[in-house]
């Protein structure tokens, strides 16, 4: 109840102040939180020292990992202000637009578009200003708990017209049938919320990772974008880059197909949070429970290398 009760007053109040005085109250927030956890510590020092690599200092490690928690308390002020504006307003505040058109080309295909995104910077800002795009843009729903709480963020989430399928069999059978009309999924892919997810190399270590967007693109034929939302250094503006993701071609074996899908995946996923380490904010162990790989290699195949390696 004392949950629900705080986000029901973040949003329904907070969310009514300006976004300086929430975002600073945030990024302060998330500091005292940062020091007064040890588990916030070491978990965001964790996924630093992978994103950073081994040349990072402890200095550096420190300064990133701090950042990835303000950047998780930002991320409900966001969800609380955006609440309060319109799709264009929302649209108006993101400054820089690169490469949306690979969204829309993509539509025009008409097997739906899968549009894959992370707990990285800004990603409420997708939903809230989807519409203005001209995309139908549709989610499947992280569950929270309790449910009261998952209720009603679904709630504020549908304001502005997007509809979110639950993670159950009746849920994913609507989404197939929401890509199958030619619209478009969105799907966070950085962390295994389900526990449904398969180990692969991610950052040079094994981790159990979420399948379902590439599972969804091999069976339904759906085109693979990635769009990013990164905070500029300006509060309340935001920088937007649209990727498509082209998946190696099908060979008939599903399991061959699923890992060759994943590595391209993982790849434009880990160039994006490079683009911006500070800003991924997931809060909790990425790589637990898995025995140690640091050889870089991925299951089934050679050495990671970023999106840009494999153009050149």
């Amino acid at each position: 109840m004392t949950h629900y009760l705080a986000l029901w007053l973040l949003v329904r109040v907070g969310g009514r102040l300006p976004l300086a005085l929430l975002d600073a109250i945030a990024a302060t927030g998330g500091t005292l939180a940062w020091w007064g956890s040890r588990r916030l510590r070491e978990v965001t020092r964790d996924h630093m020292r992978h994103v950073l690599g081994t040349t990072a200092n402890p200095r550096e490690i420190d300064r990133a990992a701090c950042e990835c928690v303000r950047s998780a308390a930002r991320g409900y002020a966001e969800f609380a202000h955006l609440s309060h504006l319109s799709p264009e307003r929302v649209r108006a505040s993101i400054v820089t637009t690169d490469g949306m058109q690979a969204l829309t080309d993509a539509q025009t295909e008409g097997h739906g578009v899968i549009v894959v995104s992370a707990h990285l910077g800004a990603p409420e800002v997708i939903s809230h200003s989807g519409p203005t795009f001209g995309i139908e843009l549709a989610g499947i729903a992280e569950p929270l708990s309790p449910p009261r709480v998952h209720d009603f963020v679904q709630q504020v989430r549908s304001i502005t017209g997007v509809q979110y399928f639950p993670a159950t069999l009746v849920g994913l059978r609507d989404a197939r049938a929401h890509l199958a009309a030619g619209r478009a999924l969105g799907i966070l892919v950085d962390r295994d919320v389900l526990h449904t997810g398969h180990p692969y190399a991610f950052f040079g270590e094994r981790a159990l990772m979420p399948t379902g967007a590439v599972e969804l693109a091999r069976r339904t034929g759906a085109a693979v974008v990635g769009v990013w939302i990164y905070r500029t250094g300006e509060t309340g503006c935001y920088r937007l880059v649209g990727e498509r993701i082209v998946l190696p071609p099908v060979t008939g074996d599903r399991a061959a197909d699923l890992d060759s899908g994943m590595r391209e995946v993982l790849t434009h996923l880990e160039d994006a949070i490079r683009e911006a380490p500070g800003q991924w904010f997931p809060l909790a162990p990425v790589w637990a429970g898995l025995t140690a790989d640091r050889s870089q290699r991925q299951p089934g195949g050679g050495p990671t290398m970023s999106a840009h390696d494999r153009r050149a």
